[in-house]
């Protein structure tokens, strides 16, 4: 398996985001690590399904190199 710039692999990367939450508007919590994204590819036009839980692994190795990219 292929590591990350954490020196964590892909496998036991969700372990990192257990008390990682998604918040709704009405502030209902749900688990990231219970969670996906499902969206339409802008460039594909393809219907893609990502855990939440890969999306935190993307933005902590990316911050530095993207950090204009980054909003809080």
């Amino acid at each position: 398996m292929s590591e990350d710039v954490l020196g964590y692999s892909s496998h036991d990367w969700r372990k990192n985001t257990d008390s990682a939450v998604v918040v709704d508007k009405n502030s209902a919590m749900l688990k990231a690590n219970d969670c996906k994204v499902y969206f339409k590819n802008p460039r594909t036009l393809q219907d893609e399904e990502v855990e939440v839980s890969r999306l935190i692994r993307v933005f902590v190795n990316n911050f530095e190199s993207h950090k204009r990219s980054v909003k809080w």
